[in-house]
């Protein structure tokens, strides 16, 4: 085990929303060893070992690690906050346990937004994959809603190269 415990030192409001909150909570012990096997396990975070840095978001909230400090934003409520914060804690130690089936990635990878989706979808806005748009297929896809498989007009022969490329960029998001 990495990380043994940690303790919510701030509770305050976010400053961009204020229905959300943001807790800061000190870790019990320094994690930065993990940060690479994270950065190699968790999809669409952004690493910046420089900076000693871990990021991501979940559906419950956006997460930023430090070696001894996590920061759980975009949660409405502090018992919402201490759910992450576990489940976080969870990920972090399972990480640790399996580092060493873990090929660690220990430069900086960009996230990926929908607009790189996009680029290889065919954009007709055809609605087969019961999605009003094509940007919204490529947000479904990114948040693991939707499949390559559920927009048909990429089993086309002509769209074939574009769905390749598109599965090697989704293997990087969740």
């Amino acid at each position: 085990m990495l990380l043994h415990d940690y303790e919510i030192t701030k509770v305050r409001r976010n400053l961009c929303n204020p229905e959300w909150i943001v807790s800061t909570a000190e870790l019990s012990d320094d994690i930065s060893e993990v940060f690479p096997y994270l950065n190699a396990v968790v999809k669409n975070a952004v690493y910046t070992p420089e900076a000693q840095n871990f990021n991501f978001k979940m559906d419950a909230g956006a997460i930023s690690l430090m070696p001894r400090e996590m920061i759980v934003g975009q949660v409405t409520c502090e018992e919402d906050a201490i759910k992450v914060l576990d489940y976080v804690k969870k990920v972090i130690n399972d990480t640790w346990e399996r580092r060493t089936r873990i090929t660690p990635i220990y430069e900086r990878k960009e996230e990926i937004k929908a607009k790189d989706i996009l680029d290889f979808l065919p954009k007709t806005d055809c609605r087969d994959c019961g999605l009003p748009a094509c940007f919204a297929f490529a947000v479904a896809l990114l948040k693991g809603q939707k499949r390559l498989s559920d927009c048909p007009a990429l089993s086309k022969v002509e769209f074939a190269q574009d769905k390749e490329a598109l599965a090697r960029l989704l293997q990087t998001v969740a």
